[in-house]
């Protein structure tokens, strides 16, 4: 395919002397530019059916912030084989770990932060989407829908709240709800369940706050709300459960390749061989297949941010809703590079604000501002005008990890006979899990066999994590019971999210053997509410300490060297 075309509006529109070469499965760039959302731009024209874009346009005068590498160093895994491992401890890894799982094969896990659910996972919002924003067949179609239908089945045998309360779409033109029955058509090609267009009166009384300026709704029913970060966990405790090995503040440092296939992984914690490796590595994926010869793809990183309101304040929304399309918006709706956000009320019972889609060069900027909140805020407080910004408590970015083709690869190299790729893995990829984990496993499954490998399932294999105790979410008698067994369970350490010392204990007892804060914040909540921590933490650092048989001068934050206090007051 010729880009003269292309290359010369790239030089008019926007002064970049851009270079181009294809192969059997990209179209590469080269050239220089001093604007990051132009290199974005650029590398989008060059999208073009049955190819990736590998883009190596540089940003001029910009030096990338180097990857976070864990400082620690030893020889755990030094001279160790394993069939299979997975790189990455974010949805897609710790989903198709415990998929694996269901064979008799030695799977390791290695994550380099001190927890799983660290990357993207960990910082989203958690919505399962329905599907009604894809308008063409893609893998994220595929598997979105596939993922959706399921997921009640998923989150019960993994322990994990799933709420299915639906996604109102609020419009406020009626030639906007007229344009809306297109998407009720292609809803129903892709086999997305009971979307329906809701007249004024009808969104009236489902959710009063939008009474005054909506003239309906496009309803979508399959629409769920889980925790990312507790659905990522359980996968990962529920792999571990059975039989896989996860192994944290492990980074891979590079990847020997002979004769097309990978002969052995390189980490800060050894060297050691692998049958077959999965590279679901996030915003890093095509660097890890860059140390494989495999660079095919780019991941160009994009920061979305969300925005924590307080449950307790007037004003939020009784469902979740969304604002439509505008008429000077409508050409954008569903091409953009974001779902579009909301007022999102979550698994948890809390309510988010946002996101945005911003385009950054820093794979792990995750950093957040004022300017950050105010556009949050501004663009989507319009669904709900009684949102008042005092109501929030928090706010927080995750990165995502697209690609310039916008949607998921899930493949066996080409190059490398024993390395499988599972990138590009961006919203609704926290939806998809439950179904692409189970086609990546397969495929991993169908090359052991064919190296003459005997697969056998694995007849132990338990798909049902034991479910956490929530006090918040029992009765009375059932507290009272409980704490009769227990009395740890009605000692309120968390006042805001109403968590008691027994939960913290038990968070702290998991599978992966996580004890830090913010491992205990993610596993249940505790540092979440309205004080964000204020109360809870010093109790909590204290509880870790006398868990773990240590100093409180060694618990940390998170990963290592985030110490939460560095010695006593008379010693400073």
């Amino acid at each position: 395919m010729s880009f003269d075309k292309i290359v010369k509006y790239v030089k008019k529109r926007y002064g970049v002397d851009v270079t181009v070469r294809e192969d059997e499965r990209s179209v590469f760039l080269a050239g220089e530019c001093d604007n990051w959302a132009s290199i974005v731009a650029i590398g989008k024209l060059f999208v073009t059916e049955g190819k990736h874009v590998v883009n190596d346009i540089v940003l001029k005068g910009h030096d990338e912030k180097p990857e976070y590498l864990p400082q620690l160093q030893d020889n755990a895994l030094d001279n160790t084989d394993w069939d299979v491992v997975v790189i990455g401890g974010g949805i897609s890894g710790c989903s198709i770990a415990r998929e694996l799982t269901r064979n008799k094969l030695k799977v390791l896990l290695v994550e380099k932060h001190s927890d799983v659910a660290r990357g993207a996972s960990g910082a989203n919002n958690g919505m399962v989407h329905a599907g009604i924003d894809l308008k063409h067949q893609c893998l994220k179609l595929k598997y979105g829908v596939a993922g959706n239908a399921i997921y009640g089945e998923v989150c019960k045998d993994l322990g994990v709240d799933f709420r299915r309360s639906g996604q109102y779409v609020i419009f406020d033109s009626r030639l906007i709800r007229f344009f809306a029955k297109g998407t009720v058509k292609r809803a129903e090609r892709h086999g997305i369940p009971g979307v329906r267009i809701l007249n004024k009166k009808q969104i009236a009384e489902a959710e009063p706050r939008v009474e005054s300026f909506a003239v309906g709704a496009l309803y979508a029913p399959s629409t769920g709300y889980v925790s990312p970060y507790q659905l990522t966990i359980a996968y990962a405790e529920n792999a571990v459960q059975n039989g896989a090995i996860v192994s944290l503040n492990t980074a891979v440092l590079g990847l020997d390749v002979t004769d097309g296939k990978i002969v052995r992984v390189r980490t800060n914690r050894g060297r050691f061989t692998a049958r077959c490796v999965v590279n679901c590595a996030g915003v890093f994926a095509d660097k890890i297949a860059a140390m494989a010869g495999d660079r095919y793809f780019s991941i160009h990183p994009r920061r979305g941010t969300d925005l924590m309101l307080d449950p307790k304040a007037e004003g939020i929304p009784t469902q979740t809703i969304s604002m439509g399309p505008t008429l000077k918006s409508l050409s954008r709706f569903g091409k953009g590079s974001t779902k579009g956000g909301g007022v999102i009320k979550t698994a948890d019972g809390n309510y988010l604000l946002g996101p945005d889609a911003v385009e950054i060069p820093d794979r792990e900027d995750s950093s957040t501002s004022i300017e950050s909140m105010n556009n949050v805020f501004d663009k989507h407080s319009c669904v709900c005008p009684t949102l008042k910004k005092n109501d929030i408590i928090a706010f927080f970015s995750g990165v995502r990890a697209p690609t310039y083709e916008e949607d998921f690869i899930i493949e066996r190299s080409a190059k490398v006979v024993n390395f499988v790729h599972v990138a590009g893995i961006q919203s609704p990829g926290i939806t998809a899990a439950p179904a692409f984990s189970k086609d990546a496993a397969a495929i991993v499954v169908d090359y052991l066999r064919s190296t003459g490998i005997d697969v056998q399932p694995n007849e132990r294999f338990d798909p049902v994590r034991p479910r956490p105790v929530k006090t918040k979410k029992l009765t009375m008698d059932e507290w009272d019971k409980l704490i009769k067994n227990d009395p740890d369970f009605g000692k309120i350490i968390c006042r805001c999210e109403e968590i008691s010392l027994g939960e913290i204990k038990q968070a702290l007892r998991n599978p992966l053997g996580v004890k830090t804060i913010d491992g205990v914040k993610r596993r249940v909540r505790a540092g979440m509410g309205r004080c964000q921590g204020g109360f809870c933490m010093p109790l909590i650092t204290k509880i870790i300490a006398e868990e773990s048989a240590c100093e409180i001068t060694d618990v940390t934050k998170d990963d290592p060297g985030s110490n939460i206090a560095v010695g006593k007051i008379k010693e400073v």
